[in-house]
């Protein structure tokens, strides 16, 4: 099996390893978790050998410790052969320690010894070495071994134990993928990894034949799995020594649902309480259906049912749905009577996905492709599949269904594969298809020439392809298709520093798009033009409006919403509110989904806000790389911007002015959000020496400012102001720019405009507090971070928001005012507040 993944049980065996002092590491886990391969993987890496233990070696006494002492070599193993020759009629506990005695006593190369299946051992073995490495510090030795998981036992209590965790849905993917073949589909290996929950033993056994592999035929679902070696034979339980609990788990298995109340009196028939299951988080129920919880566990139950079994399941499967749930009785039934209509379970499946349980409507839609459908019938279950797949969040997966529809020539179907195709297209491909839209003609429906055209600019502005967003409305307008959803786009683009067709009228009604029954696509839009107009609170409060009404929007719906809600709080400038937003935005990715460019963007640009975020450098190498990999170089210049912020905050001004006149350069038309960075250009020149290129930048500024009021736009133009007076009027300048903050505004931006006096002011120009009465002594001089908190003090802020305000933690506030306590000689605050009054009057 291929060898991938592990990084934590690789560092812990290294770490161990590499103080080469002797110790003792036992990696635990289920059988076909992958602790072979792991243990073989450390082997190599080290050069030696593992030590394999056969269950038919339990009936020679101290076979085990026979095979450890010959696994060590050298010395040691000869002195422990001359232990084991005189001493087989010893004690347990004798032998023991004078096994433990003598690799103390014989000097040699530090070693490494590797075990397979410890738990394997006669018990003897188990004994002895369980006292032998708890005690192997100062030998030089380091054992690694693997066990299953315990019950209840207590061997090797003293020794590291390190559970081995399944693979990742990544790890899994990748491992379908070698283990399947290279021509596997996409699609076809994520249903693999999971259907077998990241279990790599069910991985490596299972077969497809090519045309499954490819995703030409349908997947035998539950898949196909092949019976483990005789020497293994045991490794596919049915899950527990109590054979009623296996009986009603062979029973679920079966099918992807089972009805609540059928189960509960299948289990009651043999004498076992169906909650006891769910307690025990064998069984999961939702909506009055039951399943497996574990699909490794179900797979491995299915594999070990013999065709006779098998067959005789289902047909109390089908029994006990017939009237109840007709889909769930066709596929049992369907098995029983390969001929019979399988129409229904495409239904089905379409259903189960619009109800987000993705991966029983994959089961009942290969299922059902399994046998004779109408064609017409079959496409339009297709589509409608991957349409709803889409709007789930599976992009893959819905384009695999897509594909596989071979003619939607009715219009609804064509329009819905089309629109599911552009937006599967632009998550797995990182492509928009214009050509999609382009290639049928519309003559006679307008609606869905817009709705296609719509969503081709929707897509084009999430890449930060402007120009080709405006192409594609022009084409709506052309077309003569013009709606409520072309006029928000518009409005968009405008307020993005795009033009539009004269034909569109300047203003939008944005109460078309946020009233109550608005489509979900025109309310989405809405939102977007609520940021664009930093009108934020609005923005929060209408996504939470959508976020939570019901019927509950797709998933992917949820997760633009979310996108826009994380933008608002990044533009206004709040970090902790920025790490919430992006907290329950990944929250909504699915397994296999990780960040794309324009994903990254957003990150890089939350931890850009947030001084405490350390991954801002690493997120925009990232973003740099996926903008290649993806073609997406539309979006390398808000990459820039915030490598120049950056570069101004480590004080590397000249770096900062490139990149910061770089992402101005290559920008989109007059993007709002690179517009933002020009406070912070203007600084970089300034402290570059650049000064009447400074100046400049400001008066450009100044004229973006009457152009197109906004409230970021003043308060950068303030700052600039300030900056760029700074040489003559210094502290001056920066009050009368702090003085235009409100308590509302960015803290993001209150804390750029205190770094920027830091930078351009001479430290000398601070006012120093001194305690009154007192000597002026060193000690008692304030520095200018508690100078800053004893203003906000005397202003009436709590520490909580002192925090907010100066953009630092909690903490750092406490600890400035216990300073600022002791310096001045007071105990609380109030002390400090009377003593500032009495300081000011004097």
């Amino acid at each position: 099996m291929r060898f991938l993944g592990r990084e934590r049980e690789i560092q812990v065996a290294e770490a161990m390893i590499g103080m080469r002092e002797g110790a003792a590491c036992v990696f635990v886990g289920d059988t076909g978790v992958g602790k072979t391969a792991l243990v073989r993987e450390i082997a190599r890496r080290h050069d030696t050998a593992v030590v394999a233990v056969s269950p038919s070696e339990r009936m020679w006494p101290l076979s085990g410790v026979s095979a450890f002492a010959a696994g060590l070599a050298g010395s040691r193993s000869s002195a422990l052969d001359a232990v084991l020759s005189r001493g087989r009629d010893w004690p347990e506990h004798l032998l023991a320690e004078e096994i433990s005695r003598t690799l103390h006593l014989v000097q040699d190369e530090p070693r490494v010894l590797v075990i397979d299946d410890l738990d394997e051992m006669d018990g003897a073995s188990l004994s002895i070495l369980a006292f032998v490495c708890a005690r192997l510090r100062g030998t030089g030795v380091n054992v690694i071994a693997t066990v299953r998981t315990p019950e209840g036992r207590h061997d090797f209590a003293g020794v590291t134990h390190v559970h081995i965790e399944r693979l990742s849905f990544d790890e899994s993917v990748e491992l379908a993928r070698a283990t399947i073949g290279a021509g596997t589909s996409p699609a076809v290996t994520h249903i693999v990894a999971a259907s077998t929950g990241g279990d790599p033993g069910l991985i490596a056994r299972v077969r497809l034949t090519p045309g499954e592999a490819a995703g030409d035929d349908a997947l035998p679902l539950p898949l196909r799995v092949v019976r483990p070696s005789v020497r293994r034979q045991r490794s596919m339980p049915r899950c527990s020594e109590d054979p009623r609990v296996s009986a009603v788990l062979d029973l679920l298995s079966m099918g992807p649902l089972y009805d609540y109340e059928h189960l509960r009196t299948a289990a009651a028939e043999i004498g076992i309480e169906l909650d006891e299951l769910i307690d025990r988080g064998l069984v999961s129920v939702h909506s009055d259906r039951a399943r497996v919880s574990d699909p490794a566990l179900r797979l491995r139950h299915h594999a070990a049912l013999s065709p006779d079994e098998r067959r005789r399941l289902h047909a109390r499967s089908a029994s006990d749905h017939r009237r109840q749930d007709p889909a769930t009785y066709l596929w049992h039934a369907s098995f029983l009577d390969p001929t019979g209509d399988r129409l229904p379970l495409l239904a089905a499946a379409v259903e189960l996905s619009r109800g987000g349980d993705t991966f029983a409507a994959i089961e009942f839609a290969e299922r059902a492709l399994g046998g004779e459908l109408d064609p017409i019938q079959r496409d339009r279950g297709l589509v409608e599949l991957g349409d709803a797949l889409v709007l789930g969040g599976h992009d893959l997966l819905g384009q695999h269904y897509l594909d596989r529809a071979l003619d939607t020539a009715a219009a609804d179907v064509r329009v819905r594969a089309t629109i599911a195709a552009l937006r599967a297209g632009a998550r797995v491909d990182h492509v928009v298809r214009d050509a999609l839209p382009d290639s049928v003609e519309w003559e006679d429906d307008a609606v869905s020439t817009e709705r296609l055209l719509c969503e081709s600019a929707r897509l084009h502005l999430s890449r930060g392809e402007l120009d080709q967003a405006v192409a594609r409305v022009s084409a709506v307008v052309e077309r003569g298709a013009v709606s409520e959803e072309t006029l928000l786009l518009a409005a968009i683009l405008r307020g993005m520093g795009m033009e539009v067709p004269d034909d569109l009228p300047d203003t939008v009604d944005l109460e078309v798009g946020l009233s109550p029954d608005a489509p979900i696509e025109l309310a989405s839009l809405a939102v977007t033009v609520l940021l664009l107009d930093e009108r934020y609170a609005e923005v929060r409060r209408v996504a939470e409006t959508l976020l939570s009404s019901m019927p509950r929007p797709a998933p992917m719906w949820r997760e633009r919403l979310l996108r826009i809600v994380v933008a608002a709080e990044v533009r206004g400038g709040d970090p902790l509110a920025a790490r919430h937003a992006v907290a329950a935005w990944r929250h909504e990715w699915l397994p296999g989904r990780g960040p794309d460019a324009a994903r990254t963007l957003l990150l890089a640009q939350a931890a850009a806000i947030d001084p405490s975020d350390p991954t801002t450098h690493d997120l925009v190498r990232r973003g740099r790389e996926l903008c290649r990999r993806e073609g997406t170089p539309t979006l390398l210049p808000f990459f820039a911007a915030i490598e120049g912020g950056l570069a101004l905050t480590e004080r590397r001004f000249d770096d900062a002015v490139g990149s910061l006149q770089a992402a101005r350069a290559a920008g989109p038309g007059n993007d709002p959000a690179l517009m933002r960075t020009d406070a912070d250009l203007i600084e970089a020149l300034w402290l570059s020496d650049r000064v009447v290129e400074a100046r400049s930048e400001t008066a450009r500024l100044e004229v973006a400012l009457a152009a197109r009021p906004r409230r970021w736009t003043t308060l950068a133009v303030a700052r600039s102001r300030a900056v760029c007076r700074s040489g003559r009027e210094g502290r001056l300048a920066f009050d009368e720019a702090q003085a235009l903050y409100r308590t509302d505004d960015s803290p993001h931006e209150y804390a750029r405009l205190r770094a920027a006096r830091e930078r351009c002011v001479p430290a000398d120009e601070y006012r120093v507090l001194r305690r009154v009465g007192y000597d002026a002594r060193a000690d008692t001089v304030l520095s200018p971070e508690e100078q800053e908190v004893v203003a906000l003090v005397q202003r009436g802020l709590r520490n909580r928001e002192i925090a907010a305000t100066l953009f630092i933690s909690l903490r750092s506030v406490e600890l400035r005012l216990t300073r600022v306590y002791r310096k001045l000689g007071v105990g609380s605050r109030a002390q400090l507040v009377a003593h500032l009054h009495g300081e000011a009057s004097a």
